[in-house]
């Protein structure tokens, strides 16, 4: 196809061309070959960094599976942009991507950690996840950004007078005392800062960040990623005379997204007719496809978001069916702009729904389906853990999934056993599209079936509060309550599991947070009623570890009071040899 600006585009295509050789090691700053005697307490350091590092929050963490990057052919002047901000001195040393989820902010800071990396030029990097417990909080940024640093550049640097926990000051410090040196400036990149769960720490890791502007001086550079949500507009706003007029690239409203989105369109579904065509499996044998007016739709119902265009993509190079059939399913769907996505993910959904209805045990599969849903919503999975939970077989979920593969991707867990491969949500769009209660459909988590909410929620409670040390934590204590929550989910479903059960399980769900209320329950003593007096008991032990404010001690706040344990223990260490 002809492009503009074909010679950049090849420039650009050098850098993401994997068989290329490395690039020159002379742009990788260079580090003082003479041996330095370090003190004691900077190997003690070294070892508290590495211990609370969140490895999965790198760029190329295997947690992250192959995360989205830029096409070639996409992006390019906000690439190039980018990369001449960080070379610039005389810039300012923030910049910031926002945009709305789908927009593709994400994919950019990927491409670029990976581009800066190979040229010796990213200094750490952190993405935020949702799903993640520990990518999920502010608290281990600091040490994860340090615990990279010294590990590119840091191998002579004595770092024995940062105290412990690491201080946001104490970061930047070490990071501008040791690039001062460098060629070229390094750059941090933070992507998905809307993704940690706090509103709070949101802002206060914001707050570090830009009451450091004047320390950061003009060799180190952080590039950050973020909804436009209106707290984190607050801060920035605040910050914005220091931060000059040219700090944020703004994505989804602008003719060169479009034009980008275009252009992923085309080359896409270049290649899904070539390689069709020669498989003769696609039912137009020649000719242009799709129309260009057929882009050009698509175009503006992506309104500036990429995540439609990828699933769009991804559902129509489904490899068992007709990519001229799914594309006229999309087609056919006629709605505004705004909700495009929402729109796209009803298609892909009951599309699936119609391939189960040609199968047997078609209701048993499509509650499958919902199931699945609200498993990874709540955590990331592997198919065995989803089939034991639901009582299904691994080759069922497994297969379901496939079917899902628009919507679902498979990413390994170095959490979990060395080969468990967990199912999580492409995209987290796909988790707003289930939980936003502004646009109802059938696939709500709130129209899910009210059954399998309700012992999901039962048995997930069972376990956090059951290993609670307020009650038994011994292991067969645990396992014990587990196993009862588990019984009474098998028996009740055993021959009604279709079965949206009865009208008291709303209240009963919402009694288990609330000990009173639960006393005041009484059970709707249908047919298909729940409430029978072992699920009242499992219920009334959820009930009473809330009512007793016994929350679980979740990884991070473990975590926290272990790294404030640590630094007291260096603390007294100091002054001991003083």
């Amino acid at each position: 196809m002809d492009f503009s600006g074909q010679s950049k585009i090849q420039t650009r295509n050098a850098v993401f061309n994997n068989t290329i050789n490395h690039i020159s090691s002379s742009s990788r700053p260079k580090r003082a070959r003479r041996k330095k005697h370090k003190s004691p307490e900077d190997a003690e350091v070294r070892r508290y960094l590495a211990s609370y590092a969140v490895k999965s929050a790198s760029f190329d963490a295997a947690d992250r599976g192959d995360p989205p990057k830029c096409h070639p052919d996409t992006r390019i002047a906000i690439q190039d942009s980018l990369d001449v901000w960080r070379s610039n001195r005389t810039a300012g040393p923030v910049r910031l991507i926002s945009g709305w989820a789908g927009t593709g902010k994400t994919t950019i800071a990927q491409t670029m950690a990976e581009y800066w990396a190979r040229r010796g030029q990213l200094a750490g990097s952190f993405f935020f996840s949702r799903s993640s417990k520990e990518r999920s909080v502010t608290g281990w940024l600091r040490a994860t950004i340090l615990h990279q640093f010294l590990q590119i550049f840091g191998a002579d640097l004595d770092v024995g007078h940062v105290l412990c926990p690491v201080t946001w000051s104490a970061l930047v410090g070490v990071l501008v005392s040791a690039s001062t040196s460098f060629p070229q400036p390094v750059v941090i990149v933070i992507d998905g800062l809307d993704e940690c769960t706090s509103t709070e720490w949101q802002v206060s890791l914001l707050r570090d960040i830009l009451n450091s502007l004047d320390q950061l001086g003009s060799s180190v550079k952080i590039l950050i990623s973020c909804r436009p949500e209106r707290h984190l507009e607050n801060v920035f706003n605040e910050f914005a005379p220091q931060l000059g007029s040219s700090y944020r690239i703004h994505l989804g409203q602008s003719a060169e997204d479009n034009d980008d989105i275009r252009t992923f369109f085309r080359v896409s579904f270049d290649r899904i007719c070539q390689d069709r065509r020669y498989d003769r499996a696609i039912s137009i044998t020649d000719g242009l496809w799709p129309s260009q007016g057929e882009v050009e739709e698509l175009v503006d119902r992506a309104s500036g978001q990429f995540v439609f265009a990828a699933t769009v993509v991804r559902f129509v190079d489904d490899e068992n069916e007709d990519p001229v059939e799914m594309l006229n399913l999309v087609m056919e769907q006629r709605t505004s702009s705004f909700e495009a996505v929402d729109l796209l993910y009803l298609v892909i959904l009951n599309r699936v729904g119609m391939t189960l209805d040609k199968s047997g045990n078609s209701l048993e599969r499509r509650q499958l389906m919902e199931n699945l849903i609200l498993h990874v919503d709540h955590k990331p999975s592997s198919s065995l853990t989803i089939a034991d939970f639901w009582f299904e077989k691994e080759v069922t979920v497994n297969i379901l999934v496939r079917h899902l593969q628009a919507v679902l991707v498979r990413n390994p867990n170095s959490h979990g056993r060395d080969s468990e491969i967990v199912i999580q949500f492409r995209h987290k769009s796909f988790h707003d599209f289930f939980t936003r209660p502004s646009a109802p459909h059938p696939f709500s988590l709130v129209d899910m079936n009210p059954v399998s909410r309700f012992f999901f929620s039962l048995r997930t409670h069972t376990k956090t509060a059951a290993s609670h040390p307020g009650h038994d934590d011994h292991p067969p204590t645990v396992f014990r309550a587990e196993q009862e929550a588990r019984q009474l989910h098998q028996a009740y479903i055993k021959d009604r599991s279709t079965s949206r059960g009865c009208k008291c399980l709303p209240r009963l769900e919402s009694a288990m947070s609330d000990i009173r209320t639960l006393r005041r329950f009484k059970p709707c003593r249908q047919s298909e009623c729940v409430a029978n007096s072992e699920v009242l008991k499992l219920c009334r032990m959820i009930a009473i570890t809330h009512s007793s404010g016994m929350r679980t001690t979740s990884s991070p706040t473990l975590k926290f009071f272990l790294w404030l344990r640590s630094a007291f223990s260096l603390k007294r260490h100091r002054e001991d040899t003083q």
